[in-house]
């Protein structure tokens, strides 16, 4: 990472938020970076305001399911047709071109998001994912760190059985719901110490959610074990949870560890 970066959000406020919205609520709760999903001028605005600029940009598997509709594209997965090769390699094109876009505007990291598993697990066996996906993110992270940005890879849900095939992709960090590998489970998978960027549950963020004496124990052992940049994977995506942040963050600085 550019930095020792300890505090941020990696998607924007609820119902989006314009560039300037994104920036004010990283000021106010003194973040160190912001990420953005739309132009124009959003990483300048974030760089005058002394934060990163990070960008969050839909994988090929996000795309393409959009497109054609998840019980489609789990059928044409499942078959091993030449046709989901051709519409994921297409929607990669797609991806590419955002990444050069973000680039050219000066973005510092860019986080490729790609929902591949649910709570249960994977949506794709690792076979499946090594053929139609993991040559794809091999090149889109390729290119990322070739315009000098830093590469980061998103997916909601439980990826214990796909973790180890993600990390050929050389991905420099990693934003994962720890409801579903937490910290301690991803850093053992990956046999390294790759940063995170999600070391806050969604229910953490809810109004009662975080007692120091409960999940603080908890947080306090998943930052204690590696690299946690201390970030939801799920955004401020309510009025209450830019509130419950800022009381995380005060009790993280009482405890003296940035």
């Amino acid at each position: 990472m550019k930095g020792k970066l300890a505090r941020g959000e990696i998607w924007p406020l609820p119902g989006g938020g314009a560039a300037e919205e994104i920036v004010a609520v990283a000021q106010e709760l003194q973040m160190d970076f912001c990420f953005f999903d739309h132009f124009p001028g959003a990483p300048g605005k974030a760089h005058t305001a002394g934060l990163t600029a990070g960008a969050v940009v839909n994988g090929p598997w996000q795309r393409w399911m959009i497109e054609v509709g998840w019980e489609e594209a789990m059928l044409q997965i499942g078959r091993g047709a030449d046709e989901a090769s051709r519409g994921l390699e297409r929607t990669t094109k797609l991806a590419r071109r955002e990444i050069a876009a973000w680039a050219a505007a000066g973005v510092d990291m860019i986080l490729l998001a790609d929902d591949v598993a649910y709570a249960g697990g994977p949506y794709m066996s690792p076979g499946q994912l090594e053929k139609f996906l993991l040559p794809l993110y091999q090149t889109l992270s390729a290119e990322v760190k070739a315009t000098g940005a830093t590469v980061g890879f998103h997916t909601d849900g439980r990826v214990n059985a796909i973790l180890p095939l993600l990390e050929q992709a050389d991905f420099q960090f990693y934003s994962l719901e720890p409801e579903g590998t937490d910290p301690i489970r991803a850093w053992s998978l990956l046999k390294s110490a790759v940063p995170l960027l999600s070391g806050l549950p969604a229910a953490w963020l809810a109004p009662g959610g975080f007692l120091p004496t409960r999940e603080g124990k908890i947080l306090r052992e998943w930052r204690a074990a590696g690299p946690l940049t201390v970030t939801s994977a799920c955004g401020l995506y309510h009025a209450e949870a830019k509130n419950a942040l800022r009381e995380i963050y005060q009790w993280l600085d009482q405890e003296n560890n940035f």
